[in-house]
């Protein structure tokens, strides 16, 4: 299913809008978006896993939130409330992220006339998490195989031992990665002061009129609902 970029951001700043203040019912109409979107990139597992967590935590948030539950329930219910409100705006901003080339991003913002200086940034922050994700798995693995497990009893006892063997080959990782980043952006040409021309086609076809009229009508109904 090949969306537009200029849809893709249109479905970032509809679901943001409508997932952090919407109940449950309009939260939930907004959110099968990107799950369905998820579905035709063959996303299956992650969908699973997502809708299981998500709706663990709306269940959860909504049969606490009355309830006088001492400060550890505080912080649960505190807990499930992000889960519930954030994770679905994490799912906008994966499939984005998994789905969108940089080429064609480039193009779309190009049709919307929007500065170098604004798209660039947000060109290497769409690269960037995915080769994170990446570099984060391969990390994993490269443990397993020296026979070092993170959710091991070790780290049970001493939950430090993740800073030595996860985050801080990580954060290593993460500045070579900006600087390689940084280098093929200036190898392909992206400057602030030039204007660099595209060949990739985009254009708007049924299925993105069917994400704009979706969410445009989610977003009327929660605007009209009866308070």
């Amino acid at each position: 299913m090949k969306i537009d970029p200029r849809t893709k951001l249109f479905l970032v700043v509809a679901a943001n809008s409508l997932i952090l203040t919407a109940p449950f019912a309009y939260s939930a109409l907004m959110v099968a978006v990107p799950a369905i979107l998820l579905l035709f990139e063959r996303k299956w597992r992650f969908v699973l896993t997502f809708f299981s967590a998500y709706l663990a935590a709306a269940i959860g948030f909504d049969y606490l939130k009355n309830m006088d539950v001492g400060m550890i329930g505080t912080l649960v219910v505190a807990t499930l409330m992000l889960m519930y409100r954030m994770v679905p705006i994490c799912v906008v901003f994966y499939y984005i992220a998994t789905t969108t080339k940089v080429n064609e991003f480039l193009a779309g913002m190009s049709r919307m006339h929007v500065p170098n200086k604004i798209t660039i940034p947000m060109t290497v922050m769409i690269r960037f998490f995915p080769t994170v994700f990446d570099e984060a798995r391969a990390i994993s693995n490269a443990m397993k195989m020296r026979g070092i497990h993170l959710f091991s009893w070790r780290t049970l006892k001493n939950p430090f031992v993740i800073l030595e063997y996860k985050l801080i080959p990580l954060l290593v990782s993460l500045t070579k990665i900006g600087d390689e980043l940084s280098i093929a952006a200036s190898t392909r040409g992206l400057s602030p002061e030039v204007k660099r021309t595209c060949i990739v086609p985009v254009g708007f076809h049924v299925q993105d009129v069917v994400v704009w009229v979706y969410c445009i009508g989610v977003i009327v109904a929660f605007a009209m609902r009866p308070v």
